[in-house]
């Protein structure tokens, strides 16, 4: 039946209709532009020419938004319903909304173009005869009649070229006026989201939607670079299946994203020139039309956006591809940004880890250092870098001796500490090996290299056992700095190494080197950190300088302290307060004696 007319309506325009069709549409921006769609094809079914179908096509979009972004909380399950009269010289489209209902102004003035409300009610009144907004309790209906174009008379009389160039003006004026409120307002929308911290991959999705909307495109697809530029997969897609990756490199794939890609400008989709055999874009069809867009910053490339249209006769319009363009932009920052923030997060974590190793491993060194009878002990050992690969400790067997322990591990940072770590636990697990350093050294060998192997590192170390009873060192060297021997009136000498390092070979043993320790006597163990330091001239800090500044420290009677500071004071001097680029470390023994100086 035919709905009664409305208040007020003009009789003139008051028929039967010819044709009626109601479609209904979810509460949601999509599905209220399919159902614009629909009804758009429906008048192109009953003979309404294009331009007026472009004008129905905005009077229902802007309807259906209203009625989407102003629903009332609890109504967003109902439906927005558009009704459809076609009459022989009028269309009727009804709207019903759930939403608080507003006034309709009978003279609405044109909206700044900042604002993002206002302009649906110019254009409604603007490009429909008659516009008449009924509210009602529990649903609101906005009436919209449009006088349809009439077929010229035949004969036709001589066309009037100006009131016919001033109607086209006016009417090119009109959509392009309304195509650029749709897409301020959407730009504001997405600059308003992404400021409150949108940026998430369904928030990019659900934008490009929008996009898709705004552009009047059927299907859309971004794709990523890949580190390194060498390819492009898929982020996210219209389509729900996951289309392969394109890929960069020259001669190995055609496709439009690669080229728009590598080409850094657009490549238009276009059905008098077939798209490449293999390139994905062909399972959106092959008769489309469309624009991939590389999307650069700071002359990086971060992706491809393509949008296009199942049907090719239409082609983006230059507001079109403008408005994709803007997108584009605030994508390629929000991306951009967004990565950025990752790897600071990133950093952030990896930093906390390294204190953490290096708050462990400052653990692993003795807090305590024992005081055999007539002599004392003092350590020190500083990473280059957060986490480092040098260790040292000792270990006291009562009523026998001490075991000093020095180890450097290949390389620096996490795996050299983890490795330090290791031989720290297998060295405490076997104290009575102690008193025999060599035959520790080739069980230490045994346990270790397994894992070295592995990972092809090695350990260099040096085990000295102190025989409090019989006042004698016995030493065992894996590939580690010669020993400093001093004090008791003796030269200070060097005990050099006599083994491979630890994780060469899997069958190997190491021998010992016993020799008496005079009264008054000690000895330095150290890392190469300390004699291979080198200036900003390149020289070698080297044993030369080492050996007479050890010598005059025994000579005055020096603590152990003082002789470990006077090492570390010479390796500070000799780099010039730059920063050491291997890792130090020292373990003193020396005369409990006070000093002589």
């Amino acid at each position: 039946t035919t709905p009664p007319p409305p208040p007020g309506s003009d009789p003139s325009l008051v028929q039967q209709p010819f044709a009626v069709c109601i479609h209904t549409a979810a509460c949601d921006l999509v599905s209220v532009r399919e159902a614009s769609q629909k009804v758009c094809a429906f008048l192109g079914r009953q003979g309404l020419q294009p331009d007026e179908i472009s004008s129905w096509e905005l009077l229902c979009a802007e309807a259906g938004n209203n009625a989407v972004l102003h629903v009332q909380p609890g109504a967003e399950q109902k439906p927005v319903v558009f009704l459809v009269l076609v009459f022989p010289t009028v269309v009727e489209i009804q709207v019903v909304d759930h939403t608080a209902g507003f006034d309709f102004p009978e003279n609405p003035e044109l909206p700044d173009p900042t604002s993002e409300h206002g302009r649906g009610l110019f254009l409604m009144r603007t490009l429909s005869d008659q516009a008449e907004y009924l509210r009602g309790r529990a649903e609101n209906r906005l009436v919209l009649i449009r006088k349809r174009a009439q077929p010229a008379p035949s004969p036709p009389p001589a066309p009037n070229l100006e009131a016919e160039l001033a109607e086209s003006m006016l009417q090119t004026m009109s959509e392009e006026l309304s195509a650029c409120y749709e897409s301020l307002s959407a730009i504001f929308r997405f600059t308003e989201e992404i400021n409150k911290g949108g940026q998430d991959a369904r928030f990019i999705a659900r934008w490009l939607d929008e996009l898709r909307t705004v552009c009047a495109a059927d299907w859309w697809i971004l794709r990523l670079a890949v580190p390194g530029g060498t390819s492009l997969v898929q982020f996210a897609s219209s389509r729900q299946e996951f289309l392969q990756p394109v890929s960069l490199i020259p001669g190995r794939q055609e496709s439009v994203e690669g080229t728009a890609a590598t080409g850094r400008q657009d490549v238009w989709l276009e059905p008098d020139a077939p798209l490449p055999a293999q390139d994905p874009l062909r399972a959106f069809g092959e008769a489309t039309a469309g624009l991939s867009h590389p999307i650069h910053v700071n002359g990086t490339l971060l992706g491809v956006m393509t949008l296009g249209r199942a049907v090719p006769s239409i082609p983006f319009t230059a507001g079109q591809v403008s408005i994709i363009h803007t997108f584009a932009d605030f994508l390629g920052l929000q991306i951009h940004n967004s990565r950025i923030h990752e790897e600071q997060l990133q950093t952030r974590l990896v930093s906390r880890d390294l204190e953490i190793a290096a708050s462990i491993q400052r653990s692993l060194l003795p807090v305590d250092l024992p005081a055999p009878r007539g002599f004392r002990l003092s350590g020190h050992s500083a990473s280059a870098s957060q986490v480092g690969g040098d260790f040292y400790d000792v270990l006291e067997i009562p009523d026998v001796g001490l075991l000093f322990a020095i180890a450097d591990v290949m390389g620096k940072g996490v795996p050299a500490a983890m490795f330090a770590a290791v031989f720290r636990g297998y060295l405490r697990s076997r104290p009575e090996l102690a008193p025999r350093p060599a035959e520790f050294l080739t069980w230490l060998n045994w346990a270790l290299f397994p894992d070295l192997d592995r990972v092809d590192m090695f350990v260099t170390a040096q085990l000295v056992f102190l025989d409090l009873q019989r006042h004698e060192l016995k030493v065992a060297s894996a590939g580690h700095c010669p020993l400093l021997l001093g004090g008791g009136g003796q030269p200070v000498r060097l005990l050099n190494a006599d083994g491979p390092p630890l994780g060469i070979t899997a069958e190997m043993e190491w021998t010992e080197q016993v020799l008496p320790l005079h009264s008054g006597g000690g000895f330095v163990l150290y890392t190469d950190g300390l004699i291979e330091a080198r200036n900003a001239a390149g020289d070698l800090l080297g044993i030369e300088r080492v050996q007479p500044c050890l010598e005059q420290s025994f000579a005055h009677g020096h603590s152990a302290d003082e002789i470990r500071d006077a090492l570390l004071k010479l390796h500070h001097d000799f780099l010039g307060g730059e920063s050491p680029s291997d890792d130090v470390t020292l373990l003193v023994l020396a005369s409990a004696h006070p000093s002589s100086t």
